[in-house]
């Protein structure tokens, strides 16, 4: 009988597939020339990405592959998830792999601040702690007092509070839409909007002209656009299949995995200061998402106790 991976240990399959699709897309980034322009290349990852999620949407649900409960929610989760990638590839292009990385995956420190403002949930004295921590990691990484700031920091402290907003928003669509059908919205809207927009106001660009005489730039927007596939369905699928407390030590893994592709890819070597901060956002996540798993798993045992 062939082995089939289950629980947790699937769990970590799927967001390691995730991590490295999401390693993957960076490297991409990083790998065109400066004369491609940001929306140029969301507008190649959103069309190369569309082929496997059409596939796998269909794959999932069918005929019910685009169906959504609440449009207004979903309008919302597209703004803000064009948004924050946008602000995630301005940040790969401007800084270090590594610091990208890691204001990227601060997000998790901003949901926990805005939770309880937006989602009425209840955030303890331990869980603000490590949020105090987690935004001192960020000025670590950040260095705002420096004379070396640039827009990339800012880029990539607008990816982290996106993607606390982006969170947000899919804790909030997840009670009525199945994850695979607003990927594929959220993805579609990209694949028509961006290419329709550049050839609107600029016309044809000509690093698009010059991408597809390049079969190196071929390969590229392959890769991101089943890197982007990959990423999207691990993310969600992960979680589905593992417990929190073994998937997200693994899904920070991505930080440390990004600043050893800088260092060897183009000899990005972060500073003290940059590794001080690294370890204190994700040891301050590590500790949220722990926290969280740890309550969820009280409630869930109270429950399951009061209906017997």
């Amino acid at each position: 009988m062939a082995f089939r991976p289950t629980g947790n240990f699937l769990g970590i399959i799927l967001i390691s597939i995730a991590v490295l699709g999401s390693l993957t897309t960076s490297i991409v980034i990083k790998f065109f020339p400066q004369d491609v322009g940001i929306a140029t290349l969301l507008g190649l990852r959103f069309v190369a990405a569309m082929p496997p999620l059409i596939l796998l949407a269909w794959w999932i649900r069918g005929w019910d592959a685009l169906r959504i409960e609440r449009t207004d929610r979903m309008i919302f989760r597209m703004l803000i998830g064009h948004t924050a990638i946008l602000f995630w590839f301005l940040s790969v292009r401007h800084l270090s792999l590594g610091q990208a990385t890691a204001l990227s995956q601060s997000s998790a420190i901003f949901v926990t601040a805005l939770a309880p403002f937006v989602l009425g949930e209840n955030v303890g004295a331990r869980r603000w702690a490590a949020v105090i921590v987690g935004l001192i990691g960020v000025i670590f990484i950040t260095n705002p007092f420096s004379e070396d700031l640039n827009w990339g920091i800012l880029y990539g402290l607008g990816s982290a509070i996106t993607g606390a907003w982006l969170a947000i928003i899919l804790r909030i669509l997840g009670k009525t839409e199945q994850p695979i059908t607003v990927a594929l919205w959220h993805n579609g809207a990209g694949a028509i909007g961006y290419p329709l927009g550049l050839a609107l106001i600029v016309g044809t660009p000509t690093s698009i002209t010059d991408l597809i005489q390049s079969p190196h730039g071929w390969v590229a927007t392959v890769v991101i656009g089943l890197a982007a596939a990959i990423m999207q369905f691990g993310f969600t699928s992960a979680y589905r299949h593992g417990e929190a407390a073994v998937i997200v030590p693994i899904r920070y893994l991505a930080v440390p995995l990004a600043t050893l592709v800088g260092w060897l890819g183009w000899g990005e070597r972060p500073s003290v200061a940059e590794y001080i901060g690294m370890s204190l956002v994700i040891g301050s996540c590590l500790f949220i998402a722990m926290r969280e798993y740890k309550i969820q798993s009280t409630n869930q045992t109270k429950t399951t106790n009061t209906q017997s």
